[in-house]
């Protein structure tokens, strides 16, 4: 049996996963389907989006807005939908200067929660999510 598509083969291998993060994937026929489909809009809209300035500002927007009242994008706990979005804007978050990232606190707070779990960065810079970094910048720029 031959399987195709990014989203496909991830559904797959979530099945035979012993992760928590593949079985929160597909705990239920529901959560199974949200999950694919984030996966397919992290790979169709949000990678490409997010190297586009006016399509990565919009992202952010949308993505603070949706993380104002959710933890995680399905359910409750991390899914596979988090780690490929997550993926998706690591570079984009990584670009952003500590006052932008201030912009978006919930999905700052979102993206920062994920980071923190060594199994999920596998080896990328922690990134930087505190404002005493822009205290000190602060205090230094005043006359």
């Amino acid at each position: 049996k031959s399987v195709a598509g990014f989203a496909t083969i991830l559904n797959h291998l979530a099945k035979e996963s012993k992760s928590d993060i593949a079985k929160n994937s597909i705990e239920s026929r529901e959560i199974e389907a949200q999950v694919y489909q984030w996966i397919e809009y992290a790979i169709l809209y949000v990678a490409p989006g997010s190297k586009d300035r006016y399509c990565s500002l919009q992202l952010l927007r949308d993505f603070n807005k949706l993380f104002l009242s959710k933890s995680y994008l399905v359910g409750y706990s991390i899914t596979l939908a988090d780690l490929a979005v997550f993926y998706a804007i690591y570079d984009l978050v990584k670009s952003l200067s500590p006052i932008e990232k201030e912009n978006y606190l919930n999905l700052s707070r979102w993206f920062d929660h994920l980071q923190q779990i060594p199994e999920i960065r596998q080896g990328s810079d922690l990134l930087n999510f505190t404002t005493i970094y822009l205290h000190g910048w602060a205090t230094g720029t005043h006359v």
